[in-house]
C-alpha cells in the first residue's frame, strides 16, 4: 500500500513568502504615509492662500517690498 503524501510542510518554502509579506509591509506603510503628507501640505497651502486672501495690509506691503527692490524702470 502506498500512500501519496504532499510535499507537506516545508519551512524552506515558506521562506520566500514571508519575506515577500515582509518587504510589502514597509512599502504600503510608505504610501500612506506620503499620501499623508500630500494632503497636509495642500491644506496647509490653502489656510497660508486664505490667509494672505483676508490680511490686504500683508500684501500691499510685500508688493511694496518688491517695487522698492527692482530695477526695473
Amino acid at each position: 500500500m502506498a500512500r501519496d503524501v504532499g510535499d507537506g510542510w516545508r519551512p524552506w518554502q515558506a521562506v520566500p513568502r514571508i519575506a515577500v509579506g515582509a518587504m510589502s509591509v514597509p512599502v504600503v506603510v510608505g504610501f500612506v504615509a506620503l499620501g499623508a503628507a500630500v494632503i497636509v501640505m495642500r491644506s496647509l497651502r490653502e489656510v497660508a492662500r486664505g490667509t494672505w486672501a483676508r490680511v490686504p495690509s500683508w500684501r500691499t506691503a510685500a508688493r511694496e517690498e518688491e517695487r522698492s527692490r527692482s530695477h526695473a524702470a
